[in-house]
């Protein structure tokens, strides 16, 4: 009976888990309103609400330039993912702060020609242009999670 319990809750997180996929790439292909490119995402809660957001960092030559690439954040809904943020010029790895900024964790990107900055939300998204964002503080490093390397 125990055997039969692990697999079966192995069968359901890796549901969910297709299930998350299947949601994302919609609203995905609903945002951008072309051809899917090629693209990572990294499932967090980024607002605390309990359901998982989604962080899309696109790894397409279309979507990238020398400072960086694109990336996207969509909040998770009951019914999906809605967009909600998108950021130019981002490289990998993506971080998530144990601080918040008007309830959603700050992140932490490498963006060209400056290194690490810090994004803060200002209500309704994170910054569209990190390069314009405050450098990292070695203390605000001391506490992250890694979603995307």
């Amino acid at each position: 009976m125990r055997n039969f319990l692990v697999i079966f809750s192995v069968l359901f997180a890796y549901q969910l888990h297709a299930e998350e996929n299947i949601n994302i790439k919609k609203a995905l292909a609903e945002h951008l309103n072309e051809q899917l490119p090629n693209y990572e995402v990294a499932y967090f809660d980024f607002n605390s609400d309990g359901v998982k957001d989604a962080f899309i960092y696109i790894n397409d030559s279309n979507w990238c330039g020398s400072g960086g690439c694109t990336s996207f954040v969509f909040s998770g809904t009951t019914n999906g993912f809605k967009f909600q943020s998108k950021s130019m010029i981002t490289n990998k790895p993506i971080l998530v702060t144990s601080t918040k900024t008007n309830g959603w964790y700050d992140l932490v990107v490498n963006t060209g020609g400056i290194g690490q900055v810090v994004l803060t939300f200002d209500g309704k998204s994170y910054p569209l242009n990190p390069s314009m964002q405050p450098k990292v503080k070695e203390k605000q490093l001391s506490s992250v999670t890694t979603i995307l390397k």
